[in-house]
């Protein structure tokens, strides 16, 4: 098995924005594994930098979160994406965007064979290399561990068909917006 991030291709693609007062961004934009429905819903949204090439994912500025458009809602990614959590419809403009908020945060971080950055006061900081347990791998292929929730998501490839995981259902079906790095 292969275990990838997946990251925002933030500097190719567009941004959506809320509309809203800057001293609540932070907590609205905050993706930690917890339901987010009633607070998007009623939420004005706006394409920051409509100039940019538009591709199929968007960034909302934020790790831990995806967004994106009609054509992939209409297509078989849709139910690796229930799988993984909510899924909100956000209006910005005259157009409907869609916001996958994972819920799906599983224990499968190996503390012991993992590498970590290590503060001179012994506390343990960023996740250098990942090690997983393989047998606490869940159904979806979309998920996030408690020690990244805020700003990671991960997916896994090679343990079923490659078109019944969104990293190979990504690539056949070209769309963009979305870059994998391997850990």
């Amino acid at each position: 098995m292969k275990y990838y991030k997946i990251l925002n291709d933030s500097n190719n693609c567009q941004w959506i924005m809320p509309i809203i007062d800057e001293s609540r961004v932070l907590d609205l934009l905050n993706f930690d594994c917890r339901v987010k429905q009633d607070q998007l819903n009623n939420i004005n949204w706006y394409v920051f930098n409509p100039k940019q090439k538009r591709a199929n994912f968007f960034t909302l500025g934020v790790g831990g979160v995806i967004v994106f458009d009609q054509e992939v809602y209409e297509s078989h990614i849709l139910s690796l994406f229930e799988m993984a959590g909510e899924i909100i419809p956000i209006k910005a403009e005259k157009e409907t965007f869609y916001v996958l908020n994972v819920l799906e945060c599983v224990n499968v971080l190996d503390h012991n064979r993992s590498e970590w950055d290590v503060y001179p006061n012994g506390q343990k900081g960023r996740l250098l290399k990942y090690s997983f347990f393989e047998n606490r791998v869940t159904e979806s292929c979309i998920f996030k561990i408690p020690e990244t929730s805020k700003t990671e998501i991960l997916t896994y490839t090679g343990l079923k068909d490659s078109l019944d995981e969104f990293y190979g259902l990504y690539k056949e079906k070209k769309f963009t917006g979305l870059t994998f790095v391997e850990i």
